[in-house]
């Protein structure tokens, strides 16, 4: 809260000190007597010794006098005929409680002496009062008045240093506290507002491209809060954020640095204050107010009190960056874990998948080599070309297992050697279709290729991609129904501004359902249960198309489908 002027100029005098001659920085004296001689001696001597004398013979004149001047002794005669020295020091007690009023009466009165003590009168003389004497009186009251402004004044700071303890307590909790900046913001410029006593708030960020832009505050039109960009250097709030330092200005008309900032309508009394959001050697932003309700300039305790604010808001920002990457890193490693669990369940389900798979060719191998070996004399040529076949044919089907997981295995792990160009995709799908066409022709199954005429070639590796289209059209034989369609359709999309090939291929089979979506496509993953529900193979068909896709920059997704089977959209990049 500022100081009051007055009690500047007093405590610039001095206790005791013989004052200048008359001035306008001089003690005033209001000297109320209806004697025009007693007026005027008195009125003289006291300006002889320095002292500023406003006289009147009028009570009724001291409301106005006391309004509109710096009084700081009142000397006032017992009787009078429009208003007595009572009732005028009860007036005077009014307005102004802390002015000393000194009683002078024509006659000694110990009953009158009392009754104006007890009123609160400062002293009592009678006259004719020596000069001396009414010196030292006047004297004792301006050093009464004179603590009582120093009283004052300690109180009134007193209570500023309690309010910005309050107020920074307040900001600390809500800094320590808050889990959304924004509201942090709005509660800091609204704490700020009140224990000022501003009209005016404004917490600016410095954004990605260096400018200040307002993030909370009070007393501007929204307008302003939206378009308010500033740039390091410009204006005042520039000038805080290129030089780490703050701005206090007590008459903007006059400062030639910031002079064309001025402004009637926001700048009332010229006065404002600007501090830096720092940490270390960084600005994070600025925190400015201005227009103080009492109409005061700002002072260097608001600077300080808005300093510390200002380190507050900073402390807050990095707290909240990094309790957010603190908690983002919590978010990512329970992610981690999650699929860690998952993974393991899966890796366990594979062994269970696996060993079922291999156990059974496994099985009928050695069962076919064990009757051949044994019997071997006994065996028709025929019936032994017949063992052999089967042996060759489950010895197939392991060998399909065991390198379908070894190219999992190489691909995710980056082993993998890519040969990129482009090539068309229809081509391999050609070659899919036939490489399975006695399994086709074995289920009655109706294959279907719709491809637009300017179809794109694909951009990526052959080998991969027929590996990847290969393991589709294994999924959409073996597991359609006898008698069903294998529908693809290819046409050229972009996405992103990035172009792609659409291949979607649907077979006719049991429908997966959507939520299974993202489970079909993780590693060692295969829907149904080895034991009860026999599904063929072991779940890396899927898991070694979204593997390949990911290292192309291409993408596969479950899409619904409206009555039987299932569908598979696929995104094969171009470009």
């Amino acid at each position: 809260m500022d100081a009051d002027p007055l009690a500047v100029i007093l405590n610039e005098k001095g206790a005791g000190m013989d004052l200048p001659d008359r001035n306008d920085a001089a003690p005033g004296i209001l000297l109320v007597d209806d004697t025009p001689f007693f007026r005027q001696h008195a009125r003289e001597m006291l300006e002889g010794r320095g002292y500023r004398v406003v006289a009147t013979g009028n009570g009724s004149e001291v409301p106005a006098v006391l309004s509109t001047d710096e009084i700081c002794v009142v000397l006032t005669d017992l009787h009078m005929p429009d208003m007595s020295g009572i009732e005028l020091l009860q007036t005077v007690k009014e307005l102004r409680p802390e002015l000393p009023v000194i009683i002078i009466s024509s006659h000694e009165d110990f009953s009158a002496a009392r009754q104006v003590l007890r009123h609160g009168a400062l002293d009592y003389l009678v006259k004719p009062v020596d000069d001396e004497e009414l010196a030292e009186s006047v004297q004792r009251a301006l050093n009464t008045y004179r603590a009582s402004l120093r009283e004052a004044s300690a109180q009134r700071e007193a209570q500023r240093r309690l309010s910005d303890l309050i107020l920074l307590k307040q900001i600390g909790e809500t800094a320590s506290n808050g889990a959304d900046l924004q509201i942090l913001f709005d509660k800091i410029v609204d704490s700020i507002t009140l224990s000022a006593d501003v009209e005016m708030v404004s917490l600016m960020l410095r954004d990605d491209a260096g400018n200040l832009s307002i993030a909370a505050a009070r007393g501007l039109s929204s307008d302003i809060m939206n378009r308010a960009k500033v740039a390091p250097g410009e204006g005042i709030s520039g000038h805080v954020l290129a030089t780490g330092r703050p701005i206090l200005i007590t008459d903007l008309s006059r400062d030639q640095r910031f002079h064309s900032a001025g402004d009637g309508d926001r700048y009332k009394n010229q006065s404002l204050l600007s501090v830096p959001i720092r940490i270390k050697d960084r600005v994070l932003g600025v925190i400015n107010v201005n227009n103080k309700r009492t109409g005061n300039t700002f002072k260097a305790e608001d600077q300080n009190l808005l300093t510390t604010i200002a380190h507050q808001v900073a402390l807050a920002i990095e707290n909240f960056k990094l309790v957010s990457s603190l908690r983002q890193q919590a978010r990512e490693l329970e992610e981690a874990n999650r699929h860690l669990v998952k993974f393991n369940k899966a890796r366990s389900q594979l062994v269970c998948n696996l060993s079922h798979e291999l156990k059974t060719p496994l099985t009928s191998i050695l069962g076919f080599v064990d009757l051949i070996i044994n019997f071997f004399d006994h065996i028709e040529r025929e019936e032994l070309r017949d063992y052999l076949g089967k042996v060759h044919s489950e010895s197939l089907h392991m060998e399909k297992l065991i390198t379908g997981m070894l190219r999992l295995f190489s691909i995710d792990s980056g082993g993998e050697r890519w040969d990129w160009r482009t090539f068309s995709v229809e081509g391999l799908l050609s070659e899919a279709l036939t490489r399975r066409g006695s399994d086709i022709a074995e289920k009655d199954l109706q294959p279907v290729i719709q491809a637009a005429e300017d179809l794109h070639d694909v951009l990526g590796d052959p080998e991969k991609t027929g590996i990847l289209i290969n393991a589709l059209v294994d999924n959409a034989v073996k597991f359609n129904r006898d008698g069903g369609r294998i529908q693809v359709q290819l046409e050229n999309q972009e996405i992103d501004g990035k172009p792609y090939i659409y291949m979607r291929i649907h077979n006719d089979g049991l429908a997966v359902p959507v939520e299974a979506g993202e489970d079909i496509f993780n590693e060692y993953t295969q829907l149904g249960d080895i034991n009860t529900e026999k599904p063929t193979g072991v779940g890396i068909g899927l898991a070694i198309c979204k593997a390949i896709l990911g290292r192309m920059g291409g993408r596969i997704a479950l899409e619904k489908t409206i009555g039987e089977g299932t569908t598979f959209g696929v995104y094969l990049p171009t470009g």
